[in-house]
C-alpha cells in the first residue's frame, strides 16, 4: 500500500509539471498568434500576453552586467572599415540571453551613430508581414531627415515600397537593425531593398536561428558573435541586483537565492 500510494503520488507529480509545461506551450503560441506589427521597436499584441522584447531598448546602461566587453567586439566589428561593401553582423542565441539589449546599446553609441548617415532598427518577429516591415523602414528613413513621406506610400505594392529604400540608400553609408529574425526568407525578402554599393554600410541582426546567422553573413563576409549565458558570478550580481536592489543578499537567504538561479 505505501508503494502503491508513491506511485500515485509520483504520477500527480509529473501530471502537474506536464499540465504547466502544456499551458506554458499554449501561451508562447498564443504570443504569436496574436501579434501584430506595431512599431519599429517592439510588437503590438492583443490579449493579456505582454511582450518584454520592448523593454529591452529602455534599459539604462547601470542595469546591466556582463555587456561590456560583448558591446566593445561588436562595436569594433561595425567600425572596420577594412571592405567597403554591405556588411552583415548576425547575433545569434536562445531567447532570453539579452541580444536585443546589446544590439541597443551598441545602436545608441555615439561613436557608431556618428559613423554612419542613416540609421534605422526595424523588429521583425516570426509572423511578419513585408510590406509593413518596408513601409516602417521608409517612415524611419524620411523622418530622420525630416523630409515628408512619398503621397503614395499607402497604397504601393511590394515592388514599388522595394525601390524606395534601395534608391533612398543609394549614395549614403546606413545602419540597419534587423531585430529578431527567424527565417532565411525574411532575411532574402528584406535584403532586395538595401542597395550593396561600396559606401560601408551595415546590416546588424539577432536572431535565434544558427543557419540564418550564418546564410545572411556568408553572402558579405561578415560576422556571427554567439550569445552565451552569463557567468555564475555575473548571473549572481544580476540577481541580487533585480532582487534586492542592489543590496547585499541577507544571510539567511543566500542558500535559497542560490538554490533559484541554480533553477
Amino acid at each position: 500500500m505505501k508503494a502503491r500510494h508513491q506511485t500515485a503520488s509520483k504520477i500527480r507529480e509529473i501530471k502537474g509539471r506536464v499540465d504547466d509545461i502544456a499551458q506554458r506551450r499554449q501561451r508562447y503560441y498564443y504570443k504569436f498568434s496574436s501579434s501584430k506589427q506595431g512599431s519599429s521597436s517592439n510588437v503590438a499584441n492583443t490579449g493579456g500576453w505582454y511582450d518584454r522584447r520592448g523593454d529591452a531598448l529602455l534599459l539604462e546602461e547601470d542595469d546591466l552586467v556582463g555587456i561590456d566587453k560583448p558591446k566593445q567586439k561588436l562595436i569594433d566589428w561595425v567600425l572596420d572599415d577594412a571592405d567597403s561593401r554591405l556588411k552583415v553582423i548576425s547575433v545569434v542565441g536562445m531567447g532570453g540571453l539579452g541580444k536585443t539589449t546589446l544590439i541597443k546599446k551598441v545602436y545608441d553609441d555615439l561613436e557608431v551613430k556618428r559613423h554612419f548617415q542613416n540609421h534605422a532598427w526595424i523588429t521583425v518577429s516570426q509572423s511578419f508581414k513585408f510590406e509593413d516591415l518596408l513601409k516602417i523602414l521608409i517612415q524611419q528613413l524620411f523622418n530622420e531627415v525630416k523630409r515628408p513621406l512619398p503621397q503614395s506610400l499607402e497604397t504601393m505594392d511590394n515592388n514599388n515600397l522595394k525601390v524606395v529604400p534601395k534608391e533612398f540608400l543609394q549614395e549614403s553609408r546606413y545602419m540597419l537593425v534587423l531585430n529578431d529574425i527567424w527565417s532565411i526568407d525574411a532575411w532574402d525578402a528584406i535584403k532586395i531593398a538595401l542597395p550593396n554599393r561600396n559606401c560601408g554600410s551595415l546590416v546588424l541582426l539577432t536572431t535565434r536561428i544558427g543557419n540564418v546567422a550564418s546564410t545572411s553573413c556568408s553572402e558579405s563576409h561578415g560576422y556571427i558573435y554567439e550569445m552565451k549565458a552569463l557567468s555564475p558570478k555575473e548571473s549572481w550580481t544580476l540577481f541580487c541586483n533585480k532582487t534586492f536592489q542592489e543590496k547585499d543578499c541577507n544571510l539567511h537567504l543566500i542558500e535559497l537565492s542560490k538554490s533559484i538561479l541554480r533553477r
